[in-house]
């Protein structure tokens, strides 16, 4: 699909679910970038994106081994719906050894904090919204 095209159904779904645009570009940049240059690695994270019906990955209820893609899995920023991020992960340790969870929680709910970005916590997890159609239940 040519990206125009692509950029034209979002607007489309937005309008249709009548959902409230909570981030842009500019606040999805600047919060990749924080991610990026500021923490000891980057979250993993599952995705909502406007024009899919699944999420990705599927299973996220639990800690995972590996960390997010924040460079180029979230783009393009106009079609997240959600993110789902999970700011810890299971560092291996060997086969006979059990994981350590590496945490870095506060380091992210304050880059949440001085970047003025709404999010809801849900069992560990920050949910930050592109867009939503009901801003009550975000902190």
């Amino acid at each position: 699909m040519i990206p125009n095209q692509n950029k034209m159904r979002v607007m489309e779904t937005i309008a249709e679910r009548n959902l409230i645009s909570l981030m842009n570009d500019t606040k999805w940049r600047k919060l990749q970038d924080a991610v990026i240059n500021t923490l000891r690695f980057p979250p993993p994270y599952q995705g909502k994106y406007l024009l899919d019906d699944l999420v990705y990955p599927e299973e996220f209820e639990k800690d995972v081994w590996y960390w997010g893609d924040w460079i180029e899995g979230i783009v393009p920023f106009y079609n997240v719906e959600w993110i789902r991020v999970r700011p810890r992960y299971l560092k291996h340790r060997g086969r006979l050894v059990s994981p350590e969870i590496i945490d870095i929680t506060d380091d992210y709910v304050n880059i949440l904090k001085e970047l003025s970005i709404p999010y809801r916590l849900d069992h560990d997890t920050y949910y930050i919204y592109g867009y939503i159609s009901d801003t009550s239940i975000l902190t």
